[in-house]
């Protein structure tokens, strides 16, 4: 008879082969965990770039639509009176022997070296120009943040010349009731018989016949030498026949009141530059100039914008004609009549795990651009037609 087992004997572990199948079992399910846990990592982490730049971009769309529809806001005359071709502007800081046009809206295709428009320092130089083979626009609009200091009974403070008064040399004028005007005060002068508009700064007043001042010096930079005079020499190009006291019978004044901050006459300029702490990454910046020439804000407003385009349509007879670059705009004299403006822009984001091939090049309206070698980034295009419901629109 046999002598039973002892437990020892009865205890019996696993075989070399059953720990290898094992361990293999464990490492495919582990691997399997893993990559599902990257995968779903990938994909939420993509998710996440593109809610972000679906988020940025449409704010930034919807700032600069805004501010692109209020292009011309009470920049072209008292409302319901004659509209002006174009509005005179001075800065001595800028262009000492110069008047500009400020028109509505304009554009301008950045440069290294340029400026974004209405200033002048090292930390608006745009340093950034022809991405992927394209031309990267600068977007300027001109508009006023507020009617002026008028009260109810004078909305806007719009006063209307007296007939047959004012000088030429210090741009003098005179009003048949100077009390909502002070001195510091911006304002625009609009002269009907010439459809010209001049912007000044209120450097005098008083006297029995009403008069306001626009003297040169005394502590503004907008006022030109020579007053009138000096706005027929210096203009660009110039006005000819050069004005005369006939055309200030019936000119209108619009006062905009003291300008402090982002308030009166602004210009509001779009950009692409660099970020300011990552010189390798190209911001939207949204830039405001004031009357007075300061620059009261200068931000970036979406991150990894790499190209900023527009076109331009103008309003010819009341009718919209077709979208064409602003140097078109330009040669053809119809930086007044623009009525709507197409603008692009092209946005980057992270091309996690590098799962989406970018074509080899992307139509942003009338320019090509080429994505760089590589394949780290994904782009997207952003396009939006605004109409400028200030400008145009009442003329022909």
């Amino acid at each position: 008879m046999k002598a039973p087992k002892s437990p020892a004997q009865r205890t019996r572990g696993f075989t070399l082969v059953e720990l290898l199948v094992a361990l293999a079992v464990a490492t495919l399910l582990g691997l399997l965990v893993f990559v599902s846990f990257g995968s779903l990592e990938s994909n939420g982490l993509r998710a996440s770039d593109s809610a972000k730049l679906q988020d940025q971009s449409r704010v930034a769309m919807t700032l600069l639509s805004d501010d692109l529809s209020r292009a011309g806001f009470m920049m072209n005359g008292p409302s319901g009176q004659g509209r002006c071709a174009r509005l005179l502007t001075y800065n001595s800081n800028l262009n000492s022997a110069q008047v500009i046009n400020q028109w509505p809206v304009s554009g301008v295709v950045q440069t290294t070296g340029g400026y974004v428009p209405g200033t002048k320092s090292t930390s608006t130089t745009f340093n950034y120009a022809n991405p992927g083979g394209a031309g990267t626009d600068a977007i300027t609009m001109f508009y006023a943040a507020n009617f002026g200091q008028g009260g109810a009974a004078t909305p806007g403070s719009v006063r209307v010349v007296k007939a047959t008064n004012g000088t030429l040399s210090n741009a003098a004028l005179f009003v048949s009731n100077n009390s909502v005007f002070q001195v510091g005060d911006v304002d625009i002068v609009v002269l009907p018989a010439r459809n010209i508009c001049i912007r000044f700064q209120i450097t005098g007043t008083g006297g029995s016949a009403n008069q306001i001042v626009h003297n040169s010096g005394n502590g503004t930079v907008i006022n030109p030498p020579n007053g009138f005079t000096g706005v027929s020499t210096l203009a660009n190009p110039a006005i000819s026949p050069a004005l005369t006291t006939a055309d200030l019978a019936q000119a209108y004044v619009q006062d905009f009141g003291q300008v402090s901050g982002a308030a009166g006459p602004l210009q509001v300029s779009y950009s692409i530059r660099p970020d300011p702490n990552s010189p390798t990454t190209p911001d939207l910046w949204r830039t405001v100039v004031n009357a007075l020439g300061s620059v009261v804000s200068d931000a970036p407003v979406a991150s990894n914008v790499v190209l900023l385009h527009a076109l331009y349509a103008p309003v010819v007879n009341n009718q919209l004609q077709s979208f064409v670059p602003w140097s078109s705009i330009a040669s053809a004299n119809q930086q007044g009549q623009v009525g709507a403006v197409e603008v692009a822009y092209v946005v980057r984001k992270p091309n996690t795990g590098a799962r989406t091939n970018n074509p080899a090049s992307l139509s942003v309206l009338d320019e090509t651009y080429t994505p760089p070698a590589g394949n780290a980034w994904q782009y997207q295009v952003f396009t939006q037609i605004v109409y400028l419901r200030n400008v145009a629109w009442n003329q022909s």
